[in-house]
């Protein structure tokens, strides 16, 4: 981790944004860990993946859906959300960690990996221009969000849509228990140029050490690895840093948040950095029993959740953390409208 000191905060005078509408989807049943107690060549149980993850079930695509099929659905509820039809999208920004061509395409019909496109064209957004934020993978919400506001404030544009989408299934090795964590769904934010000039994304930290590049990669046969070790000893650190730097520059404190909506990584590890940043786990909001892992979905999908629920209300103050294969890493201060 860099030791260099922490930068300052982008000003927020030029065009604030607000988070304006959220929406989430997950496919299909839920996929119990009776799944993987069945396969032969992984030794393990329901009770062993609770234990060392905290997920109970997730969710897989269906044969007739992907990357955008689910983009789509989440972003619909989205739009529903801010009160926005497709045609006021002004660029749609796409981000998934699992998406790969040919092995794990994005759409249904074509053999390419990226996001936004496909969706742009299933939703009827042909207003929007679009690209996809790669690379950064579990942390692309945080990333895309931040890329969303810099368009808005310099290009002159009103809304931009987020798209989140993972289906993991067709990269993981079933030989490795880490395949139990992971689980598909979609997430999607419109972040909006408000008219009555209140800022919604208060302040974001961004980190990346390419140092830890090699803790995941992709093996001969397309399949995900993930050195487990090296993560569990340097993520939690990167997390506090990222989420004590936002704290610390707006002079707020952990009773200020209202809620943590972390990255859904793993309980064990999520708790831990709550607890570490002051915030008490009654105020980490967590998916992960029921979703897993879903990667670059986990933030914005749990915050969706949440917010359809009832239990994030508007104008409450947030402290998302997320982190990514890379590493890149960070966290970001906002509320939901």
């Amino acid at each position: 981790m860099s030791d260099a000191p922490s930068p300052s905060p982008v000003p927020n005078a030029a065009v604030p944004v607000q988070l304006s509408g959220i929406g989430h989807y997950f496919p299909g049943d839920p996929i119990t860990n009776e799944y993987f107690e069945g396969l032969p060549d992984l030794d393990v149980d329901d009770a062993w993946i609770r234990e060392h993850t905290g997920v109970e079930s997730r969710h897989w695509a269906g044969p007739g859906e992907r990357f955008a099929e689910m983009g789509v659905k989440a972003a619909r509820l989205a739009l529903k959300d801010a009160c926005l039809e497709a045609s006021d999208i002004d660029v749609v920004i796409g981000t998934s960690a699992t998406a790969r061509p040919r092995v794990n395409p994005s759409s249904m019909g074509n053999n390419y990996m990226d996001i936004s496109l496909p969706v742009q064209r299933q939703l009827g957004a042909h207003d929007a221009f679009c690209f996809d934020v790669t690379s950064v993978a579990c942390a692309g919400f945080l990333y895309a969000s931040v890329v969303a506001r810099g368009l808005l404030a310099t290009m002159g544009l009103r809304n931009a849509l987020v798209v989140c989408a993972e289906s993991p299934k067709a990269i993981l090795n079933f030989r490795y228990k880490n395949s139990a964590l992971f689980g598909a769904g979609a997430a999607a934010a419109v972040w909006t140029v408000p008219e009555d000039g209140r800022n919604g994304m208060l302040d974001v930290a961004l980190r990346a050490d390419g140092r830890y590049y090699d803790a995941f990669d992709i093996d001969e046969q397309d399949k995900m690895v993930m050195r487990g070790g090296v993560l569990g000893e340097v993520t939690p650190g990167m997390l506090i840093d990222a989420g004590e730097t936002v704290l610390k520059r707006n002079d707020l404190t952990a009773d200020q948040i209202a809620w943590c909506v972390p990255h859904q990584a793993n309980a064990n590890l999520l708790y831990p950095v709550a607890q570490h940043l002051g915030i008490p786990r009654e105020r980490v909001l967590l998916n992960l029993p029921s979703r897993g892992n879903t990667s670059s979905v986990g933030m914005p999908g749990t915050l969706s959740e949440f917010v359809h629920n009832g239990t994030v209300q508007p104008g409450e103050l947030l402290l998302g953390v997320s982190i990514g294969r890379g590493i890149s890493w960070g966290a970001m201060l906002f509320t939901y409208r």
